[in-house]
């Protein structure tokens, strides 16, 4: 009887110890799925800070910091098409210039919240003008271009204010990147303000192009420099679902990947990175040194400078002087509310 007993008890061991092995089976997939790191898209423009994205994804800097990152390319369209492709949905963050943001802010399809503030391009794009024209006001009834309504539009218009001008003043030529840097160098263009690598290329391709002004310089003028640099945006929906994702990507990109450009034993190799990457979507230099020369042109903030400033209130009155300067300028038809445009809780 008692060896009966044994053996029933013996027997419910077994079966308790073969259902504990089956429940383990089962929730090892998800155990194993809640240690996986969320994975945010990024949406990639031809331009060096964008490429910086897809370096530090490549070199596993972003899942080393706690999420997968999904780059996604457009190499045509630039800002408008990341814009409308985030009001979609996707991708979830971007980087754009803070003009082109401010803009896009006002739209209710474009539900973001500026989250980093990693660069200042203002000295990669000068404003460029052939030879003969030495000053902004030689360019009074000359042809002028950038592309519309953004950032470069933007910044030639506070460089011809700080020298007693408007649009009124010149022949604007409202032109994508590409097409007014063609134009400029075939002749059909007075002066222009290009892309980073274009301030880098087209002197090489049109001898005797100048640097007439810039964001800084606002063409010997007197005024205050303009503020206008990068932000990176990320849409609200991945804001509220993954915060710890998107405070990893800010963190791998801003610190990781930043420090990468800034430490003089790395900067050849990430700049040659970024390189590799432009090349393959079609706007890079086939010279490193022009690479070197476009990347450092841009002003890239290290995590510390780069939360200093976005929590700041000079950052905060920037985007709301853009706000004010486009409804003013009749692009927007009502004015932006852009209080709670800026969310500096990712950089803490």
């Amino acid at each position: 009887m008692s060896s009966q007993k044994n053996s029933r008890r013996t027997g419910q061991w077994h079966r308790a110890i073969a259902t504990a092995a089956v429940a383990l089976v089962a929730l090892a997939p998800s155990l194993a799925s809640a240690a996986e790191p969320d994975t945010v898209s990024f949406g990639v423009l031809r331009a060096p800070t964008g490429a910086l994205a897809v370096v530090a994804n490549e070199k596993g800097w972003f899942e080393k910091a706690g999420v997968k990152v999904k780059t996604i390319s457009f190499a045509e369209g630039g800002g408008p098409a990341i814009i409308q492709a985030m009001g979609g949905g996707e991708p979830d963050i971007a980087l754009l210039n803070l003009a082109t943001a401010v803009l896009a802010l006002s739209k209710s399809s474009f539900d973001v919240q500026i989250i980093a503030v990693p660069d200042d391009p203002v000295l990669a794009l000068p404003l460029l003008a052939k030879a003969g024209i030495n000053s902004v006001k030689d360019l009074k009834g000359k042809m002028v271009s950038t592309p519309p309504n953004g950032g470069q539009y933007y910044l030639l218009a506070q460089i011809l204010a700080a020298n007693g001008m408007d649009f009124k003043d010149i022949d604007y030529k409202p032109l994508p990147v590409g097409q007014a840097q063609a134009a400029f160098v075939a002749g059909r263009l007075d002066a222009v303000i290009s892309s980073a690598n274009g301030t880098v290329l087209i002197p090489k391709a049109a001898p005797g192009t100048k640097v007439i002004a810039t964001g800084r310089d606002l063409g010997g003028a007197k005024g205050e420099a303009v503020v206008n640099p990068d932000v990176l945006v990320a849409t609200r929906s991945v804001i509220e679902k993954h915060p710890e994702a998107v405070k990893a990507f800010v963190k791998a990109y801003q610190g990781t990947a930043v420090s990468a450009l800034q430490n003089p034993a790395t900067r050849k190799e990430t700049i040659e990175a970024i390189q590799q990457y432009m090349k393959s979507a079609g706007a890079g230099t086939q010279e490193l040194e022009a690479a070197i020369k476009s990347t450092d042109a841009i002003q890239f903030y290290s995590f510390d400078e780069a939360k200093k400033l976005v929590g700041s209130a000079n950052f905060r009155k920037a985007v709301e002087d853009q706000g004010d300067y486009w409804f003013k300028a009749g692009v927007l038809k009502t004015k932006p509310d852009l209080s709670k445009a800026v969310n500096s809780s990712f950089m803490d």
